[in-house]
Formats: structure tokens, sequence, C-alpha cells
């Protein structure tokens, strides 16, 4: 089918190339020829009124009159005869004396040529291999709780590497349907292989992620020698691999070391603030929180800004709509907000606790001094209020590095 599709679009390009220069060229030879007839014609006019001026001041007789017309129709289309044979004789000639930049053949040459050329730099630079796969690799993604299917998926991949092992994307989707049947002495190997088929990408840290995945459940979730070597190869590459960060903090809370969960539930947030997962860990980071204070240690989780949000009395607004509640830095507009969440309507009146690790961007509460508090019901589902959104926002204040209890009513209305 692919080589279908590319034969299709290959013929219409030499189309688009091929058809207007033909027809430039037929466009060129119609209006010379027209020209060349039309300076006859024009001449033949020109001297019938000088022959009619010569009849009608009696220069002429009747007779010589029609002598000399008759003479020059006969003249006109021995000329225009004529003038065709020449044409075409002079556009033979000057077709085969022409430059080849103006023929035909130099174009329709090219359009052979490229796509010669492409399929040659294709197969060298290109991932055509993996296009071929797939087919298999959405089946893998698309696999849910299908151990048939992943045994099916595992024969398939499995001959593809033995037919040519340096696909690391079939190792790695051959690794996954390993994982997902329990078989993660196979998956790991697997993972293993992939990552050493590729460069020191990003994605490569993600598969050396898998490795360390695949190592800590054989090694019955205790982090080894062996596990911290992949970790510190795939965080060398990129120190923000969600998937170790996940695993470290993930092992932390078994030990429940809290302070080190806490850290990297922190680094997985600021990926994506907005996300589910985010929420859930700022939960995990606010129960951890609660443990460490309540065995006596020093959270230093930094300012906390606890908010209590209401509509105003009377106020009825769809319990849909979202509203976006901000911690800003009042000394620097335009700035990302130091700290923000998002809840519903129907989630009214609410009381609310944003710290650092509610930050949406580079900077957190503690960074400012001075700061404000925001929140606005909006009609469009953007976090940018817009007419007719509801909007309140509180007085600047310090939160001197500890908690600050702010109220807000939602009630004014933006023009």
């Amino acid at each position: 089918m692919f080589w279908i599709f590319t034969a299709i679009l290959f013929v219409m390009a030499v189309g688009f190339v091929l058809l207007p220069l033909w027809i430039r060229n037929r466009a060129e030879s119609f209006v010379e020829d027209a020209s060349r007839k039309n300076e006859n014609i024009a001449l033949f006019q020109e001297r019938s009124d000088e022959l009619e001026n010569e009849l009608s001041s009696g220069n002429l007789s009747q007779a010589e009159f029609d002598v000399l017309i008759q003479e020059m129709q006969q003249s006109l289309l021995l000329d225009v005869s004529d003038e065709e044979i020449t044409t075409k004789s002079k556009r033979e000639k000057k077709a085969a004396a022409k430059s080849p930049a103006y023929n035909l053949v130099i174009p329709l040459l090219l359009c052979l040529a490229m796509p010669l050329v492409a399929y040659g730099l294709y197969d060298e630079w290109g991932f055509k291999n993996d296009v071929e796969l797939m087919g298999l690799f959405q089946r893998t993604v698309n696999n849910r709780d299908n151990p048939q299917e992943s045994q099916d998926l595992i024969s398939r991949l499995g001959e593809v590497v033995q037919a040519d092992d340096y696909r690391p994307w079939a190792w790695y989707f051959l690794a996954e349907n390993f994982a997902s049947i329990g078989m993660f002495t196979e998956a790991e190997i697997a993972y293993r292989q992939s990552a050493a088929r590729m460069e020191e990408t990003p994605e490569k840290a993600l598969v050396l992620g898998r490795v360390a995945m695949a190592k800590y459940i054989l090694a019955e979730f205790t982090f080894t020698a062996d596990i911290l070597e992949v970790i510190g190869e795939a965080r060398a590459i990129n120190p923000n691999e969600i998937s170790v960060l996940q695993l470290i903090a993930a092992d932390a809370e078994e030990r429940e070391d809290f302070e080190t969960a806490i850290e990297y539930w922190r680094l997985i947030i600021q990926s994506n603030p907005n996300s589910e997962q985010a929420q859930t860990l700022r939960r995990s980071i606010a129960i951890a929180q609660q443990r460490l204070a309540g065995d006596g240690q020093d959270v230093a989780a930094g300012p906390t800004i606890e908010i209590n949000l209401s509509l105003a009395e009377g106020l009825e607004i769809d319990g849909g709509l979202r509203v976006f509640v901000a911690v800003r830095n009042a000394a620097q507009e335009g700035l990302p907000p130091l700290a923000a969440i998002d809840l519903t309507v129907a989630d009214l009146p609410v009381n609310i606790q944003l710290d650092n690790s509610y930050a949406v961007g580079p900077f957190n509460i503690s960074s400012a001094e001075t700061v404000f508090v925001s929140a606005s019901v909006s009609f469009t589902g953007s976090a940018t209020p817009t007419s007719g959104d509801y909007r309140s926002q509180s007085d600047n204040f310090s939160h001197n590095g500890q908690r600050a209890v702010i109220s807000l009513e939602i009630i004014d209305r933006v023009p």
C-alpha cells in the first residue's frame, strides 16, 4: 500500500511539472502563428483601403480595381499557406536547436530522478522499517490485559528482531509485551537491547527507565547497585525522565523516606502541573507532610496560603463551569502564577491550601515577598478571564514564609 500511494503521488507531481510546460509551449506556438496571420491581414486591409481611395478619386477604373483586389486576395491566401509551412519548418528547426534548458527532456529526467534520489536517501536516513511496523506498535499500545494478544505480538515482533536485530523500537515494544504478561526477565533483556541501539536522546532515557523498573520488580522492590547504575545512566541523559523520578519516589515512599519522596514528587508535578497525576501527587505530598509533622520533623514546606473560597449569596452559576485559583507575585505583573489550581463551581464553598508544590512555572510562592490571590469562574474554560466571567481578587499581602489565611467571595463580573 505504501508503494501504491507513493507511485500515485509521483505521477501527480510529474503532471504538475510537465503539464504547465507543455501548455506553455503550445500557447507560445499558437500566439506566434496568430500574430503572423494578423499582420498579413492588417497589410491586406491597409492596401485595400488605399485602392478604394484611388477608385474614389478616379485614378482607377472599376475593372482595374477588381483585378488588383483579386490579385491581393490570392496573394494573401498564398502568404498564409506559405507562412504556415514556413512557420512549421522554422518551429521544427527551432525545436531542434532550442537549448535543453527550455526542453521538456530535462524536466522529465529530473522528475524521474527525483523519486530515485528520495527513496535512496529515505532508505539511508529514514525510518521506513519502523513505519512498516507501526501496526504492531499500535496494537501494543492499544492492548489492555489481553494475554493472547501479547503472546501473538511477542511472536510477531520476535520474528522481526531475529530478521534484523538493529531495530530499537521493535525491541522496545517486544519488551512492553513481555512486561504486560509478567515476563520481567525477558522484558528487562529486551529493554536493554533497545537502549543499546539508541543514540543519547530522551527516548533512550525513557527506555533505561523501563530497564530500571523491570530490574526493580525482579529485585523484589529493592534498589540494588545495578539499578542505581541504570538510573544514573538515564538521568545523565535526561535528569527529569518521568519514569525514573516515579521509581525513585515510589521506593522512597515504600521506605517511608517522605522527604525524598516529596522532593521527587515535586519534580514530577513541575513537568505537568495541571494533570490528574499532579493533583494526586499534591495530595500525597500533603499526607507525607502530615506524617513528618506528626513525627516532630521540620517539614520545611515553605509558605502556605489557605484560601476560603465561596460564591456570593444568591449568585446562581452552572456547577460545571471551571474555577481557576492562583497566587500571583504582587510586585511583577505579567508573570505566570506562583501557584495555581482549578476546580468547578460545584466544589464551592471550599477550603484550599496552596504551597510551593502547586507551582506552574519557574517560580513558586517562596520566590515573592508580596503576593495576592485571584479566583475566576470561566465561561470559556480558559484561565485568562474574559468579558462576562466572574472574578475576585484579594489585597496584596506578605506571607513571611508562614501560613496565611485569605477569604474570597466571587461576586464581581468582568466587564
